[in-house]
């Protein structure tokens, strides 16, 4: 389990509660970007993550390398590796992991509740190192949903703050998305599920046709999908048949 308690300073004093427990939220944003993934002009990077992580950052008047601690939300590995890439961190930085929990797997918080649990953690190894800055990010969906938020214990020179960033985000270039397309293209991305015995069973491909556009499609030959889990794929020429 994990709580919060959320208070003016006034309140705070009034109730008691020490200072060495005070954490200051500094700054906040949230965005998302376009809910067809089809539709998105990479799959591996996020403009959402990039341009309201940044926002948040020049809300404190801070950049990322006087962040001292990071917990980056972490449904799965590479949902970490794109936003670690946007908001400009270190995948292997020793001195400054991108988790202050462990991670979603292993943090016990169902669904989004999870960052209830990264921020009081967050809360906690602030008020350990007085004067130390933390940064929050969560999502939701696809990769799709983002926020962020900026804590330390030292007050902030000035109010809270909060920017809508959404109208930069949806300004972003997209793709077209096709549903009905068939013909020759190149693989743009692709992930092989596989059986409960470990078996390749098909191959899901992103392909980029000719014109730019994106199509999906599948491969259900086992053969091809075994080799999908060996060789990499980007860039091969797929044929895509009417039927998908």
């Amino acid at each position: 389990g994990a709580g919060l308690v959320l208070t003016s300073v006034s309140k705070a004093v009034q109730l008691q509660i020490p200072k060495d427990r005070w954490v200051f939220p500094y700054a906040g944003t949230d965005a998302h970007d376009t809910y067809l993934i089809g539709e998105r002009a990479s799959f591996s990077g996020s403009p959402a993550i990039r341009i309201a992580g940044r926002r948040v950052l020049e809300l404190t008047g801070l950049g990322v390398d006087d962040v001292d601690v990071v917990d980056v939300y972490s449904c799965f590995p590479s949902a970490v590796q794109v936003a670690a890439r946007e908001l400009g961190l270190a995948l292997d930085d020793p001195q400054r992991p991108l988790t202050v929990t462990g991670g979603l797997t292993f943090a016990g918080g169902p669904w989004n509740n999870y960052v209830t649990h990264s921020i009081a953690t967050m809360a906690e190894r602030l008020a350990a190192h007085p004067g130390q800055v933390g940064l929050i990010t969560a999502n939701g969906g696809d990769l799709t949903k983002h926020s962020f938020g900026v804590y330390s214990t030292e007050p902030p020179v000035h109010e809270f703050r909060w920017a809508d960033v959404q109208s930069e985000v949806d300004a972003e270039p997209t793709v077209v998305a096709e549903d009905d397309w068939s013909g020759t293209g190149t693989v743009e991305a692709w992930t092989t599920p596989v059986t409960r015995e470990g078996a390749p069973e098909k191959v899901f491909v992103a392909v980029r046709t000719p014109t730019g556009s994106r199509a999906l499609a599948v491969i259900t030959d086992a053969s091809q999908a075994e080799a999908s889990t060996r060789e990499d794929l980007a860039g091969a020429t797929v044929t895509v048949k009417p039927d998908g």
